[in-house]
This record gives C-alpha cells, sequence and structure tokens, in this order.
C-alpha cells in the first residue's frame, strides 16, 4: 500500500509540475506578443505625416508645367529614401512632430508656451534643408517634403505654396539686366528648388503681415480701455500679455531677418541653393561660378526688406504699449504721492492739536496748582496753547513746501 501511495503522489506531483510548466509557457507567450504589439505601435508613432510637392508630368509637351500635392505618413526610413542626401543631424535641427507626439499632446490639458520656431536655411548635396517659421521642408531638385503635414494651417500652407509655385512667373539676370518669363514657357523654366524656397519665405511673410495687422486694432482698442482705468492696477496688468506676445513675436521675426542676413552674408551658400546648376555643372565637370547667385541673392534682400518693415511696426506697437505702460506707472506714482501727502498733514495737523489736548489734560487733573482763582490765567494757556500748535503746523507746511 505504501509503493502505490507514493506512486500517485510522483504521479500528482508530475502533473502539477506539467501545468506549472504549461501556465509558465503560456505567460511568456502572451509577454512576447504584448511586447511585439507594443514595438509595433511605438513603430506606428515613430511615423510622420509629410506633404509632398512633385511636377506632374503630362501627355501634352507644350503644355503648362503642374505640380501635384500628396500626403503621406512615412518613417525616417522611407523619408532618407525620398532624400538621400539629408544628415541625421538635420532631423534634430528640424525638432519634428511625429504622429504619436501628436496624439500626446492633444490629450494634455497644460498649457506650454509656444516655443520660438527654428530659423536655417542650409543647402546640402543634393537637397535644401529649412525651417523657416512653422514650415519646415526638405527640397530637392524634383520634389518637396513639407513635415508636420497632420496640422491643419500646414496643410492649408501647403497647398497654398503647391498654388503659387505652379502658376508663378519668374525671372533670370543676364548681362546685369532682369529678364521676366512666363512659367508656361517650357524652355526658360525656373528652377523647382528656388521656387520652393521663395514661396516658403512668401508665405512665412504674408503670414507675418497679416499678424501684424490683427495686432494694430488689438492694441488701439487696448490704450482706450486701459486710459480709463488710469488709477487701477488692472490697467498695468491688462498690457502684460499682449507685450509678451509681442515681444516673442518680434523675437520671431529677428530670428528670420538673421536666418536671411546669415544667408546673404555667405556667397557659397547661395550658390549651393541652385541645385540644378549644380547638378549641370557637375556632369559637365565644371564649377559654378559665384555670380551665378545674382537672382537667389536679389529674392533674399527683398524678402530681408518686408521683414524688416515688419520689425519697424512690432517696434512701434511696443514702444506703444511701453509708453502707455509707463504713463500709467506714472499716474500711479503720483496718486501714491498724493495719498502720502495728504497723510502727512493729517498727521501734523494731528500733532498740532494734540499740544492743546495735552496741556488741557494737564490743567484738568484734579490736582490743586494755586491757579485755579487767578483771573487771566485760563485766556493765556489757551492762547499759548493754540499759538504754539500753530507755530508748529506752519514751520511744518513751510518744510514740506519747500519754500525754507
Amino acid at each position: 500500500m505504501e509503493c502505490r501511495y507514493w506512486q500517485e503522489v510522483d504521479a500528482d506531483s508530475a502533473t502539477s509540475t506539467s501545468v506549472v510548466r504549461n501556465k509558465s509557457s503560456k505567460s511568456n507567450g502572451d509577454t512576447l506578443l504584448k511586447s511585439k504589439q507594443g514595438a509595433d505601435k511605438h513603430q506606428a508613432q515613430d511615423r510622420y505625416a509629410v506633404a509632398i510637392v512633385y511636377p506632374f508630368v503630362t501627355a501634352m509637351p507644350n503644355s503648362p508645367r503642374s505640380l501635384k500635392l500628396s500626403s503621406k505618413n512615412l518613417t525616417i526610413e522611407e523619408i532618407l529614401e525620398e532624400a538621400p542626401g539629408t544628415h541625421a543631424r538635420d532631423f534634430f535641427s528640424l525638432s519634428l512632430t511625429s504622429l504619436g507626439d501628436a496624439a500626446s499632446r492633444k490629450r494634455r490639458t497644460s498649457y506650454s508656451m509656444s516655443k520660438i520656431h527654428p530659423w536655417f536655411i542650409l543647402p546640402r548635396e543634393t537637397e535644401i534643408i529649412m525651417a523657416f517659421g512653422c514650415v519646415r521642408a526638405i527640397i530637392s531638385r524634383k520634389s518637396a517634403i513639407i513635415f508636420d503635414a497632420h496640422k491643419p494651417t500646414i496643410k492649408q500652407q501647403a497647398q497654398r505654396i503647391c498654388e503659387n509655385v505652379q502658376r508663378k512667373d519668374f525671372f533670370t539676370m543676364r548681362d546685369g539686366e532682369i529678364l521676366f518669363h512666363n512659367s508656361t514657357n517650357n524652355n526658360k523654366k525656373a528652377h523647382f528648388e528656388i521656387n520652393m524656397v521663395e514661396e516658403i519665405i512668401r508665405e512665412v511673410c504674408t503670414m507675418y503681415n497679416g499678424r501684424i495687422r490683427l495686432y494694430e486694432p488689438i492694441v488701439n482698442s487696448l490704450m482706450d480701455r486701459v486710459s480709463n482705468d488710469a488709477f487701477s492696477p488692472s490697467g498695468l496688468y491688462k498690457l502684460v500679455p499682449v507685450k509678451d506676445s509681442l515681444q516673442r513675436f518680434e523675437m520671431n521675426v529677428k530670428g528670420a531677418i538673421r536666418c536671411i542676413t546669415d544667408l546673404l552674408e555667405s556667397d557659397e551658400d547661395m550658390n549651393n541653393l541652385l541645385l540644378t546648376e549644380q547638378s549641370i555643372a557637375r556632369e559637365r565637370n565644371e564649377v559654378l561660378p559665384l555670380e551665378s547667385h545674382a537672382s537667389v541673392e536679389l529674392l533674399l534682400e527683398e524678402y530681408g526688406r518686408q521683414l524688416n518693415s515688419i520689425l519697424l511696426e512690432i517696434d512701434y506697437l511696443l514702444q506703444r504699449v511701453q509708453s502707455k505702460q509707463d504713463i500709467l506707472a506714472l499716474s500711479m506714482d503720483a496718486y501714491r504721492n498724493r495719498m502720502i501727502r495728504m497723510n502727512l498733514y493729517l498727521s501734523v495737523a494731528g500733532i498740532s492739536i494734540g499740544f492743546g489736548t495735552a496741556v488741557a489734560g494737564f490743567f484738568g487733573m484734579n490736582v490743586i496748582n494755586g491757579l485755579e482763582e487767578v483771573e487771566g490765567v485760563f485766556s493765556l494757556v489757551v492762547f499759548s496753547s493754540c499759538l504754539f500748535g500753530g507755530g508748529f503746523m506752519g514751520a511744518c507746511f513751510t518744510y514740506l513746501e519747500g519754500t525754507k
């Protein structure tokens, strides 16, 4: 009986061991499945919404050129296939936002202050890396990738840029003369990359012009409302948000001007923006002369002038807000000084009257002093108390007025 018992126990233990092993293998399989799903989800979150602009080939040889805009969700590897000349560090400079990061930011309830936009135009061998305002793009000779296309504003800007490039007339420099051409002329058409760079800069300049037009009525109405609250601290507080917004706007415009200025100071960088001409020169084993960037220089100088005009208008609005803030501060200081002066006058008057009350208190004590029956002493005491108190008040007021 003992042998049978131990055999049954061993069989039960073996059965339980197999069950535990089955459960362990099942849990490991679930863990691997969850980790695989998490990896797939993480890979899906690393996709970036882009808008790609590229020429659309038509069947008619003499038909006007047309561009096509398509939206895609690409990974970094797919973006590198579209733009092989882009360096890895360029993606850090662009500060791209993946679809997963954009979805997590939408779920956040805390307010975050908007950042200052990156500003740079970096020519590469076969691409142009560009971050100008809220538009971030990689431009090649045949296509352009505009990032953050999950935002409605970026989609609208990409559509406008595509339409403007498609119907754009252009000019070239020849022997110091500006020659204008129509965009339907295929023999002398402008280079795609230069048109894209210009339209992105123009889009940002147009957006900033519209923003400065919105600031003007806001500042004007604020000036009128603050004037009515000249002696209230809330008047100063109303100016702070507008001033902060204008200063942030000013920093963005200064960044754009600095980007264009740095590019204008480098003839080599302006020459490298001509990707098509550089490619043709390399095929011919030639070196593109530095004088070829004259059209690019004129383009950048024009938009630099526009941005400088916007900066002057921002400075004017900031000066108006600062002047109103200084006036309010002076008004508050004057009002505060009046209150302090009134308090001082009341204090001097109280001390002067206190002399008479002190003397009246001394003589009002129930103590025999021998002057109770003397004639004329009461009038003398009253007159002396008033004269001393009045003299002290007059001396203080004369000193406060600064006559002595």
